[in-house]
């Protein structure tokens, strides 16, 4: 197979986890550059955004020929420890070879600690997401969509709003009793933000498919995600009665979506049969 990859369309953080990418590819396959005519394209995330939005032409041009597209992601778990690779999307849209064997002692060694469910808090939570990902190709403006969940949330709650815009599509609209939330960057990190701050106070959350859906569940706060959400299996509906699943197996089951760099490798050999 022949795999095409396009180092100019990388982030800043790709040096730490790519070149580990391609050599596992290398070690099965014929590895080119910018080639449009390769059996598969592997590409870095699906924001179509600064150094990565000319990716956006690759995904077009691979899917409609049908053939697929690698993508490799920072994760969401440990950020910038660990990575995603999956086929043909990210989150839930993405094939992670999950049928394979996945030993159930996995999340030990991402040292994540379940917290207990909550069952009050201060605010509803609504995170926002980046309108210029593939993820969000089917939904409204987010102007939009913010404006159409804080109509839904009423219905079940009185409790305060706080909505959170996404750290690097930043929208404040003016909702009536609507809080408005700017994620802080946390101190030498390359892109972490202080989510973990807000989830200690929220009730329960709201977002389409991004990592903080993840974390609320991780963080014990009942969260509402759509269904290409990684959090989808041990999300709740927006009701006055939140569901608070069983969490073990699912937090094991995802921990296979996410790699340390020195083991990529390992998800490479999963994926390669799915290809």
């Amino acid at each position: 197979m022949i795999v095409s990859h396009f180092p100019n369309n990388l982030p800043g953080n790709a040096s730490l986890v790519y070149p580990q990418v391609l050599d596992a590819i290398k070690k099965t396959d014929t590895l080119v550059e910018n080639s449009m005519d390769a059996d598969a394209a592997l590409i870095w995330s699906v924001l179509w955004y600064g150094k990565m939005r000319p990716n956006k032409d690759v995904w077009d041009h691979y899917r409609a020929q049908g053939k697929p597209v690698i993508v490799i992601e920072v994760g969401g778990l440990l950020r910038n420890a660990t990575w995603k690779l999956g086929i043909n999307g990210i989150n839930r849209d993405a094939e992670f070879a999950l049928n394979e064997y996945m030993p159930d002692d996995r999340q030990k060694k991402f040292s994540i600690v379940l917290q207990p469910w909550k069952h009050d808090g201060d605010y509803v939570l609504v995170c926002g997401q980046h309108g210029a990902s593939e993820q969000w190709r089917n939904m409204p403006d987010i102007n939009t969509y913010y404006k159409q969940t804080v109509e839904q949330i009423r219905q079940v709650t009185d409790k305060p709003i706080v909505i959170r815009s996404h750290p690097r599509y930043p929208e404040q609209h003016q909702f009536e009793g609507v809080t408005w939330n700017r994620p802080l960057h946390v101190q030498e990190t390359y892109d972490d933000f202080d989510l973990d701050i807000m989830l200690a106070h929220a009730y329960f959350t709201v977002s389409h498919s991004s990592n903080p859906g993840i974390h609320s569940i991780i963080a014990g706060v009942p969260a509402v995600v759509s269904e290409h959400s990684l959090a989808w299996d041990v999300s709740t509906s927006m009701s006055k009665w939140l569901s608070k699943p069983y969490r073990h197996q699912w937090l094991n089951r995802i921990t296979y979506t996410e790699w340390f760099a020195d083991e990529i490798h390992i998800q490479w050999s999963r994926l390669r049969d799915y290809i």
